[in-house]
């Protein structure tokens, strides 16, 4: 850096206890304690327990950590003490990350991707007449993972998922509850017997269990083209291919990623229509005038224009990730200040996307925002919306989302409504924005 730069002040400090820093003012209200950082500005320095973090709230700066200057950051190791996950695509950085991500590419191009359009919308309808045919209600974060669940397994995996769905769902949440505890707990040894760490062995346990049988059973010299059988090929390749450990935390990255988000993403749309009885109606009336038939097609994509106005304002109000993280390399200046080298970088999507500088009424769910759909709508600064990351290392999944939700969501509601009494849900900010309570719904037919 130059010596210019060097001279550069640091960001303003928001302070915070001895030893917990700012961990206790997060874990009451993440909400409130993001607006309290932004009082001090849109580039922060804050700690939480022993780490020294520095919030980005302004979406200039956000680019510029994710597209601008991403040569100067890093993926954090072992990101919130999930070491399952560590040489996976999610965590791994560098040129393992590089290779990882060209190996995995084909895998989500636009015309892999298209072809999944059949199996997400079938399984969708089948699963609407299931919870349209129950006469209890349904509890939306299992049903929603239970049909995300499928798709991935049947389209990435080519495998059913059905027989492992209750491992994987406790694979899924030992991992969210450890990558969403507060840095302080997360700083405990692991081998400490204390009921979180014993939660999260088990859970992992059980999700690796899935990954070494569904190895098992996959042939390395067959032909393939799912992602599942490409891994296991290409780590019969010991001098290109991935290690064995890259391959089990692969597999259990996709496992967990690739279905807990859109499943969580799903679970507030369809809250947020047994709840909003007009926008409901609306998707309703556009769902009758463009799907004719019992699922919504590749070809109906481009007219469900509310469908994905709904599901763009679900991922601003509720994004399924809550918050990016990165380590400075070197010094780094970020607008006007200089984020030391090895400080942590974290830029919180959840506040950015309720910012009410960028959003009027931030809080209130109103897809009709997005009317000139585009991402975002009208003058705000691009980063202000970011539910899929950005630069190099945006989601590699975000068309396959975006599609299996439109699709899902639509066939959902050509066949069923939805309705439940719970107007008020608490919002659990960790590694994903998710329900702070079961949110249980009633499905009636709409044939």
């Amino acid at each position: 850096m130059s010596e210019h730069n060097s001279e550069r002040p640091l960001p303003p400090k928001r302070t915070g206890l001895p030893v917990l820093g700012s961990a206790v003012s997060f874990g009451r209200d993440p909400y409130g304690f993001y607006e309290d950082v932004a009082s001090h500005g849109d580039i922060v320095r804050f700690s939480m327990g022993n780490y020294d973090m520095v919030g980005v709230l302004d979406p200039s700066a956000i680019e510029a950590v994710l597209v601008e200057k991403f040569d100067s950051f890093r993926k954090p190791e072992q990101a919130g003490g999930v070491d399952v996950l560590s040489d996976g695509l999610l965590l791994a950085d560098g040129d393992r990350w590089q290779t990882q991500r060209t190996r995995l590419q084909p895998m989500f191009y636009r015309e892999r991707i298209e072809s999944y359009a059949e199996t997400m919308a079938t399984y969708a309808a089948a699963m609407a007449e299931e919870w349209a045919a129950t006469p209890e209600a349904v509890d939306l974060t299992e049903a929603t993972s239970t049909y995300t669940l499928r798709v991935l397994g049947k389209t990435l995996l080519g495998v059913d998922t059905d027989e492992h769905r209750r491992a994987v769902r406790a694979g899924a949440e030992a991992i969210r509850e450890r990558s969403s505890q507060n840095p302080v707990s997360v700083d405990l040894p692991d081998w400490l017997p204390t009921p979180g760490n014993r939660r999260y062995r088990r859970g992992v346990e059980q999700l690796e269990t899935v990954v070494d049988d569904l190895v098992a059973e996959t042939d390395p010299d067959g032909n393939g083209q799912d992602l599942l059988s490409t891994l296991v090929t290409a780590a019969e390749r010991p001098d290109e291919g991935p290690t064995e450990s890259e391959l089990r935390s692969q597999l259990v990255t996709f496992l967990f990623a690739g279905h807990e988000t859109s499943a969580t993403a799903l679970t507030w749309a369809l809250y947020e229509l047994g709840r909003k009885p007009a926008v409901a109606d609306r998707l309703y009336t556009e769902v009758d005038d463009v799907v004719d038939g019992a699922t919504a097609t590749l070809a109906d994509l481009p007219e469900l224009t509310y469908t994905k106005q709904l599901l763009r304002e679900t991922l601003r109000r509720y994004p399924p990730s809550a918050a990016i993280f990165r380590e400075a390399d070197e010094d780094v200046v970020i607008g006007e200040y200089r984020v030391p080298a090895d400080r942590f970088v974290v830029l919180p999507q959840f506040h950015v996307h309720t910012d009410d500088r960028w959003w009027t009424e931030p809080d209130r769910f109103d897809p009709s925002r997005w009317d000139d759909i585009t991402d975002p709508p009208g003058d705000r600064p691009e980063y202000s919306y970011f539910p899929f990351g950005g630069g190099p290392r945006h989601c590699i999944g975000m068309r396959f989302a975006r599609m299996e939700l439109t699709l899902a969501l639509a066939t959902i509601a050509g066949h069923c409504r939805v309705t439940h009494d719970r107007n008020d849900i608490s919002v659990d900010v960790g590694s994903t924005v998710h329900p702070g309570d079961p949110i249980r719904a009633d499905f009636s037919s709409r044939e």
